[in-house]
């Protein structure tokens, strides 16, 4: 990671962060051609791709650029630098929960990345949390929130109170509450989902989650807190940690989570997004939210030094407790007993 500065219009530095790639070539990898070495290397990318971006001069060899077809030697190094592009907005608030020694707890919004992926990379939780508290560097994740969840993030101070804090997660120490509003109005109070989950092999998206037979065991616990007119507000607690569970068993079970832009009315929201492309008005209509939305409540586990319980409570955010305010129901009343159940 580097940092490039240049100059604009009225003669002010204009500061733009970009992602660095470096590598070196060792002995066993001399000879090869360098447009079929990263093709190897880097799967994410054909030869052909990789020939192009040679071309145009945003790969170097010894900070040269150089010919797809070149010949490389033990201690080359290459050198990607991508075009710079415009990050797109996001929340940066991030209220304190909790600070020492060992760990930070944040109410991460519903529009912030935990760390630097895809288009983001200044745009994240922790450069903003970093930017404001540079003592605590460094943060390290103990657990990761999608982008447009909001509520509890806990980072590790240490690499051991890191590694404590995240065997809890590990072993379903950690005690999890989230709140959603779902489309649909469940017919029982009280419900767990126990459903297999795995790579949904029918969507144009990569990382996306579906039901699968023979998938990995996910169960969530699911209790309705309040019904309206075709969507229930819901508490749910996963007593498994599957990527994106929540979101693919509340729809399993008829009740997708308000504003899903990938397992909501239609994951063409979400390709539309991730290519930076614009929702129509009726399309911003269908999905009700800006963000999906699903907050992460309330999180228990026990201090990484003391071990003593640590109760972790994220405030509603203002955008969901509007949302609830529209469909007639109070913020107010609409959170869940402190106490456990």
């Amino acid at each position: 990671m580097e940092r490039d500065e240049s100059r604009g219009a009225r003669g002010e530095k204009l500061r733009s962060w970009v992602r660095m790639g470096r590598t070196r070539i060792e002995a066993e990898q001399a000879g090869a051609r360098l447009d079929g070495y990263l093709a190897r290397r880097f799967t994410y990318r054909s030869r052909t791709q990789w020939g192009r971006l040679i071309r145009e001069g945003r790969l170097t060899v010894n900070g040269r650029a150089v010919r797809p077809s070149r010949r490389l030697r033990a201690g080359d190094r290459i050198d990607y630098v991508p075009r710079r592009r415009a990050e797109p907005p996001v929340d940066r608030l991030c209220p304190l929960l909790h600070a020492d020694d060992w760990l930070v707890a944040v109410a991460k919004s519903g529009n912030l990345p935990m760390h630097p992926s895809g288009r983001y990379f200044r745009h994240t939780l922790l450069h903003a949390l970093l930017d404001e508290h540079p003592e605590w560097a460094p943060l390290l994740i103990v657990h990761r929130l999608d982008r447009e969840t909001s509520g509890v993030v806990v980072l590790g101070r240490t690499r051991e109170a890191t590694a404590k804090l995240a065997a809890q997660f590990r072993d379903r120490i950690a005690q999890k509450i989230y709140l959603a509003l779902v489309e649909g109005r469940p017919a029982e109070d009280r419900f767990a989902i126990d459903l297999p989950l795995g790579r949904a092999g029918d969507s144009l998206v990569r990382k996306a989650v579906g039901v699968v037979p023979g998938g990995a065991l996910a169960r969530t616990q699911v209790r309705v807190l309040h019904r309206g007119e075709g969507w229930a507000w819901v508490e749910a607690r996963p007593l498994t940690g599957r990527l994106h569970q929540i979101r693919v068993h509340l729809r399993a079970a008829g009740l997708p989570i308000v504003g899903d832009k990938l397992y909501g009315r239609s994951e063409r929201f979400f390709l539309k997004f991730v290519a930076g492309q614009p929702l129509t008005d009726d399309e911003a209509a269908a999905l009700a939210l800006p963000r999906q939305a699903l907050h992460a409540y309330r999180l228990r586990l026990r201090h990484p030094a003391t071990g003593a319980p640590l109760t972790l409570t994220a405030p509603l955010p203002a955008d969901l407790a509007l949302a609830l305010a529209l469909r007639g129901l109070d913020p107010a009343l609409a959170l869940p007993p402190s106490a456990p159940d």
